[in-house]
């Protein structure tokens, strides 16, 4: 059996869309909505929507606990209550579309025995594949390296405001979007191991559940989880797989454009959030 853990803020459209195609799909499951104490009391009428299905299961958070803490809400719900095989934790602007999904799951898992399993991520605004992030793991010396250039940034002010007007001029905007913001060259067709898979979708399967107390590193609200999730499979010798045989569909960033509609602010809220878990991982592990 299979969990899916899908965590909500405030678009509530967006998260009925999602479990709706998580409900076309072949094979056992039970699916836990997870609401991340959303303003516009969303939650409470998605228990109240869902209150009829034996199937899916709504967790009224009293409190924001951000990516991280609030998804380890219903990783530790799952286990405790179904036990199931596989931990599918999923952002609300995900679709599956692929009907036989959990039994590629099986399937996968028969041959690589994973610990945690990354699909091909389709980011449908920007008509890109997001997944992996990159072929390089994350290290104290990069993560140290990320803190400080976000720092400068931060204490400087005017920076994130002079990016934001040099690409609203079109040509700047997309010289931005496909020099400047490029990765290397990674080859998404094929699998790829122990590699930073990108974090709206990742599957865990009950053995890495099982050796460990939480799914996500808890010290943070939003940003960096994906990387700090590397960095401890690298270090406790966990085993991830990249497979482009899965496939997602990312509308990207909805519940935090729900949120701050003005790009500028938006922008200066994901640096600021970045640099804060950068740092509190840096506190734990920046020793090590």
């Amino acid at each position: 059996m299979i969990c899916f853990i899908v965590l909500h803020y405030m678009v509530m459209e967006q998260t009925i869309e999602c479990v709706d195609s998580l409900l076309q799909l072949n094979g056992e499951k039970k699916i836990i909505i997870v609401d991340n104490a959303s303003k516009n009391g969303s939650g409470k009428k998605m228990e109240l929507y869902y209150s009829d299905s034996d199937d899916i299961v709504v967790i009224l958070n009293e409190e924001n606990l951000g990516f991280a803490r609030g998804n380890n809400v219903g990783c530790a719900y799952a286990r405790e209550v179904f036990h199931p095989d596989y931990y599918v934790v999923m952002n609300n602007d995900v679709l599956i579309r692929q009907k036989d999904f959990i039994e590629r799951i099986k399937s996968i898992d028969e041959q690589e025995s994973f610990d945690v399993l990354g699909p091909d991520i389709f980011a449908v605004r920007t008509n890109d594949h997001q997944s992996p992030k990159s072929l390089q793991n994350m290290t104290i010396k990069r993560a140290e390296f990320i803190q400080k250039s976000l720092e400068r940034k931060i204490k400087g002010g005017m920076i994130p405001s002079i990016k934001y007007f040099l690409k609203k001029i079109k040509f700047v905007g997309n010289f931005y979007e496909k020099v400047v913001r490029r990765e290397p060259k990674i080859d998404r067709n094929h699998k790829h191991y122990n590699v930073p898979i990108q974090g709206s979708c990742f599957i865990f399967s009950h053995r890495f559940m099982e050796k460990r107390t939480n799914a996500f590193f808890p010290g943070t609200f939003l940003y960096f989880e994906a990387e700090i999730l590397d960095y401890e499979c690298n270090k406790n010798g966990f085993k991830v797989v990249y497979d482009p045989s899965l496939q997602v569909y990312h509308n990207q960033n909805v519940s935090t454009i729900a949120v701050y509609r003005k790009k500028k602010e938006r922008d200066r809220y994901i640096m600021q959030q970045s640099y804060n878990s950068i740092t509190e991982f840096l506190k734990v592990y920046g020793g090590n």
